[in-house]
C-alpha cells in the first residue's frame, strides 16, 4: 500500500460526501420553497425547518470542499516519504497487542478508509492519537492519554 493511494481514495471520499452534502441542501431548500411547506398555522414550521437543514448542509459541504482544497494544496508535501511521523506520514502501530494505521493529514480528520482490506484512520495534528505519535520513529514507543502503552512499527 502507498501514499498516493490512500490520498486518492481519501480524496474520492471526501469528494463523494461534498456531492452528497450540495445535493441534500438543494433538495432541502427546493422543499422549503415548495408550495407544501408553506405555514397553514403559526405552529407549522416544515418550512422554516426545511430552510434550517438546507443551511447545515451547505455549511457541511463547505467544510467538505475546504477539506478537499487543503488535501490538493499539500498534496506534494504528504506523498513525500517519511522517516518520522508528520504531516504526510502513513503509519503502523501496535497498540495494545493490535495493529492500527493511521493517515497523518491536514484535514479529514476521523475518516476511515478501507484499502486492500486495511483500515486507515486520518488523524490530523491536532487529534489526541496524532499528538502522541508526531516526532517518532519506527520502533519507538508512545503512551496514550489512557495509559495503553503503543509503538511504532512503520513509517512512510
Amino acid at each position: 500500500m502507498n501514499k498516493t493511494d490512500v490520498l486518492t481514495e481519501l480524496l474520492d471520499l471526501l469528494k463523494a460526501e461534498f456531492e452528497g452534502a450540495v445535493s441534500a441542501s438543494q433538495d432541502a431548500a427546493e422543499y422549503a420553497t415548495n408550495e407544501e411547506a408553506r405555514a397553514e398555522s403559526q405552529w407549522d414550521t416544515q418550512g422554516i425547518e426545511a430552510s434550517y437543514l438546507a443551511a447545515g448542509q451547505a455549511t457541511q459541504a463547505r467544510q467538505w470542499a475546504q477539506a478537499i482544497e487543503t488535501l490538493e494544496q499539500y498534496r506534494n508535501d504528504l506523498l513525500e516519504p517519511k522517516d518520522a511521523v508528520a504531516l504526510g506520514a502513513l503509519v503502523t502501530c501496535d497498540i495494545n497487542g493490535s495493529r492500527d494505521r493511521f493517515f497523518v493529514a491536514p484535514a479529514a480528520g476521523g475518516q476511515i478508509l478501507t484499502l486492500n482490506g486495511d483500515e486507515i484512520t486520518v488523524v490530523t495534528p491536532q487529534s489526541p492519537m496524532a499528538t502522541r505519535i508526531l516526532g517518532k520513529r519506527e520502533n519507538e514507543t508512545f503512551t496514550l492519554a489512557n495509559g495503553v502503552p503503543g509503538s511504532v512499527l512503520k513509517v512512510q
